[in-house]
């Protein structure tokens, strides 16, 4: 388990791993238009659906991932994260 101030994050079935460059890119990401979607491609653990959740007021945030285990990781990370009712993979 990888833990953040607000969030923790399952990551042993999942091929890709919570990285230096996935927390990079979820803190860097720009959100100044304040999009109301966001679309998460290749989610792995969801770390990066997350942290724009975390850091966006965007009603729905969809994310994809293809690869089984990591698909049911990302679910589980999403249903016990604070924002659940806005997370979608």
């Amino acid at each position: 388990m990888f833990s953040f101030k607000q969030f923790s994050v399952q990551q042993e079935k999942s091929a890709m791993k919570v990285g230096t460059d996935g927390v990079l890119l979820g803190a860097w990401t720009p959100l100044i238009n304040n999009p109301y979607n966001i679309l998460d491609i290749g989610a792995g653990t969801g770390i990066i659906s997350l942290m724009l959740a975390q850091r966006s007021f965007s009603e729905q945030i969809d994310a994809i991932e293809i690869e089984e285990n990591a698909y049911e990781e990302c679910v589980d990370n999403f249903e016990n994260s604070p924002w659940a009712d806005r997370l979608y993979c």
